[in-house]
């Protein structure tokens, strides 16, 4: 296997990491606690795009999986699915930096460092890839 296969095989177990950490985190940031003080409608809208996100990402992860040839390769869908990575992970990175509460990175430092090498790699490794 390449560098890029390795990479590519790479950014799966961290979108894998990511989603898990998406089970654990409700509980760690006392989601339930915060839906119950909501309307119930914009609690309902929460649940629904944590869900949809957590999709999302299981579908980058099977995408990276099972389609390591063509985002090596970087033509055509696999160079769309590339630049759209890129564009996700690197956003994601700077709302992890620039947007999240300050107070709440503080009181989970760990986290926050692992997220933002997390979306740091996947933003890093999907430019390159696109750019190359």
């Amino acid at each position: 296997m390449d560098f890029i296969g390795f990479c590519i095989y790479w950014a799966a177990l961290v979108l894998a990491m990511i989603i898990i950490a998406n089970f654990i985190a409700p509980k760690k940031l006392g989601y339930k606690q915060n839906l119950d003080k909501m309307e119930p409608f914009i609690a309902e809208v929460f649940r629904v795009h944590c869900g949809y996100t957590v999709l999302t990402m299981l579908g980058m992860l099977l995408t990276c999986v099972f389609y390591h040839t063509e985002l090596r390769s970087n033509e055509g869908m696999g160079f769309g699915f590339n630049l759209f990575m890129a564009v996700f992970w690197g956003s994601r990175f700077l709302i992890q930096i620039f947007f999240y509460d300050r107070e709440i990175k503080k009181r989970y430092p760990i986290f926050n460092i692992i997220f933002l090498t997390a979306f740091g790699y996947l933003g890093a490794f999907f430019t390159y890839i696109t750019l190359t």
